[in-house]
């Protein structure tokens, strides 16, 4: 623990930000007690898209819950290929759509 001014930590804090790292991390590789890994900064996401994307993620995970219980039951045999894949492809144009609304958003894509 130290002591700072105000105006000595916000500088603290403002240096630490820009070197993409935490203030204590800061100090401590100032001081040479260690050697700081660099943190990647996190891009930004439009929340629609990640509420979109998560839906898609809910949508399939129940099409391998399905297919996994089939697979446990012996029921492979009878799992209807066509139907799987007209769901992989709805998946697919769901996420397709996603990305297309947050590009004409001007949004970056994750």
């Amino acid at each position: 623990m130290f002591r700072c001014t105000a105006q000595e930590k916000v500088k603290l804090r403002a240096k630490a930000d820009a070197s993409n790292v935490s203030a204590a991390m800061l100090l401590r590789e100032t001081l040479g007690l260690v050697s700081a890994s660099r943190r990647r900064p996190v891009p930004a996401a439009a929340p629609e898209l990640l509420a979109a994307l998560s839906r898609i993620g809910g949508n399939l995970n129940q099409i391998a819950r399905w297919l996994n219980t089939a697979e446990a039951r012996g029921d492979v045999a009878r799992i209807d290929a066509i139907a799987v894949a007209a769901g992989l492809v709805g998946v697919e144009r769901a996420l397709s759509e996603a990305l297309a609304q947050n590009a004409r958003k001007g949004d970056r894509p994750c």
